[in-house]
């Protein structure tokens, strides 16, 4: 017998030392599971939301915004902040909603489908974030470029390649820091879904 026999024969004698539940004792744990990871999705996002109103009181000060000399950069900025608001509310709605569901189902194939929907609505809330941060980083950058007239055709390209370099080093970060955040709570409702559907099956 090779080390891989081996192997597999001490996993398959852990495997039945494991405690095994019968589908009414494993439905309550993935149910009570789900319903907390959505939880903290929902918790997560509403903190978040804090933090983009605090941080946008810093930046929306009164001196701040004397030193924007043109006027359609200060709407834009003004329009993107209220769009920013009205879809992070929705998605905080949603998830509040997602949650309330999960608590109240009392079947497999429903708690299936909040876990689903959950997990989509963390994929656009994350890409919606990320999009709307290259989009006002790469008009405020360039807006600056262009306004800087004493840059040579050599000096511009300079600091348009530095400005991408920190976007994409940013934008890494950002990704890191949304997969940390809210990759574990998906993954942890993934696997939920997993076991629910080999129960169903």
């Amino acid at each position: 017998m090779d080390e891989l026999d081996l192997i597999k024969k001490d996993w398959q004698k852990r495997n039945d030392e494991l405690p095994k539940y019968t589908q009414e004792e494993l439905m309550p744990m993935l149910h009570k599971k789900s319903s907390s990871s959505v939880k903290w999705i929902f918790i997560i996002s509403i903190l978040e939301f804090v933090f983009w109103i605090g941080l946008d009181m810093m930046v929306s000060s009164e001196d701040y915004l004397e030193t924007i000399e043109s006027q359609a950069f200060l709407w834009f900025l003004k329009v993107t902040t209220v769009v920013n608001y009205v879809v992070l509310f929705g998605f905080i709605y949603l998830f509040c909603k997602n949650y309330l569901r999960i608590k109240v189902t009392d079947s497999a194939k429903k708690l299936m489908r909040q876990i689903i929907k959950t997990r989509q609505a963390v994929k656009y809330y994350v890409r919606y974030n990320i999009v709307l941060f290259i989009i006002i980083f790469v008009i405020s950058g360039a807006r600056a470029v262009l306004l800087e007239t004493t840059f040579n055709t050599l000096e511009f390209w300079i600091v348009a390649g530095i400005m991408v370099f920190i976007l994409l080093i940013i934008l890494g970060l950002l990704i890191l820091f949304y997969r940390l955040l809210y990759g574990i709570l998906t993954k942890r409702l993934y696997k939920n879904y997993k076991l629910l559907t080999q129960m169903e099956t």
